[in-house]
């Protein structure tokens, strides 16, 4: 427990990360397998993510995230995507793999797939379950990247005009956040954390 807690409040945004140490592709796919045990309703995961790592496509995506240093200097930039139409692409291979897991019958399949359906039939709706179970993808992404010995920064500083374009995103691919990874600059210090809220300010009992 103390380990986990450690990763946990230990997770800082880093502003300066270390230009000159890369952080190997593989590991990264790694990080985000690891990731991807993340809880989505109906396990639909409708995460998708692109891994920015190739130098000049770095500097172009600095300059669409208004100019942010540390797009540049962190060894990758994981853009989270939220998929909109998850309820219909991902549905399929979920429920194949409850039937052979055991979790239904395969003559439920077909009622389970409808009721998943209409649950995101309508846009507004499938927009925030994606997003949501994207943020948790992206929380779950930072800790366990903490866990490797790795830093990251999210970011919502973006022109997302200018992304999509640069992702070639479609229209139901929703861009949630940046997140830089890479190791923290050796010859920067960090500030002590900015004040968090007490349970009394932010929660109550009822």
């Amino acid at each position: 427990m103390k380990d986990c807690l450690k990763l946990i409040t230990e997770r800082r945004s880093i502003t300066f990360f270390d230009p000159n140490r890369e952080v190997p592709l593989e590991l990264i796919k790694e990080i985000l397998e690891v990731s991807a045990t993340a809880p989505s309703g109906y396990n639909l995961q409708p995460w998708q993510v692109v891994v920015v790592i190739d130098k000049e496509k770095k500097k172009k995506l600095k300059e669409i995230c208004y100019n942010q240093q540390k797009v540049e200097d962190a060894s990758a930039n994981v853009v989270i995507i939220a998929n909109t139409r998850a309820g219909f692409d991902n549905v399929d291979r979920v429920l194949d793999s409850w039937i052979e897991l055991g979790y239904i019958q395969s003559s439920a399949k077909e009622q389970l797939k409808e009721t998943i359906q209409m649950g995101w039939s309508d846009p507004q709706k499938a927009k925030k379950k994606a997003v949501r179970d994207s943020a948790l993808f992206a929380m779950n992404l930072m800790i366990t990247a903490r866990a490797y010995g790795l830093e990251t920064h999210p970011m919502e500083g973006y022109d997302e005009v200018k992304l999509r374009e640069f992702l070639e995103l479609k229209e139901h691919q929703e861009p949630v956040m940046i997140i830089a990874i890479g190791y923290k600059d050796p010859n920067k210090t960090l500030l002590p954390r900015a004040y968090r809220f007490k349970f009394e300010e932010f929660g109550k009992v009822m």
